[in-house]
């Protein structure tokens, strides 16, 4: 049975070694259920399963790269990618795990929504002053001498 998107998240996270009420909300579960949702989770097989071969691959990773540090492998036949930011620019990071394909779909996704803002201009409320002005010309265009001079901020004289 495979796993949905959640349920591979909550996997990876509990696997990193985030406890498993954080590792719910961190995958999209309500903070509220967080804890029932986790204990759930940690019953079903094949979300168990998922994350001993999650746990695997970090071991034999870190053999390969235990390796690699004390040199007893040559360097050339298994090169480890860095996943570091470039040059510590967290915008470049966003953008590259957004491209990058071996990235879970999920959080590609989360990247490309965490740029949105500093691509695309948010088109925001308006303030105050500019609600009021514009009540004011909604209302000066039904007519009518006070409508025009509560638009310019004058009160009108009985």
């Amino acid at each position: 049975m495979s796993l949905n998107d959640k349920q591979e998240l909550f996997a990876l996270n509990v696997a990193a070694g985030i406890n498993q009420t954080e590792a719910c909300v961190n995958a999209g579960y309500s903070r509220n259920g967080a804890a029932a949702a986790a204990c759930r989770l940690m019953k079903n097989q094949a979300v168990l399963a998922r994350i001993e071969e999650l746990k695997k691959q970090q071991n034999r990773l870190n053999k390969n790269i235990n390796k690699i540090v004390n040199n007893d492998v040559n360097t050339d036949v298994n090169p480890v990618k860095s996943v570091s930011p470039p040059n510590d620019d967290p915008l470049q990071f966003l953008v590259m795990v957004m491209n990058d394909d071996n990235w879970p779909h999920k959080l590609r996704i989360d990247a490309a929504k965490t740029l949105m803002p500093y691509k695309h201009g948010r088109i925001g409320e308006t303030g105050k002053k500019e609600a009021a002005r514009d009540v004011a010309i909604e209302k000066s265009r039904a007519g009518g001498l006070s409508a025009r001079l509560e638009q310019k901020g004058l009160k009108q004289v009985k």
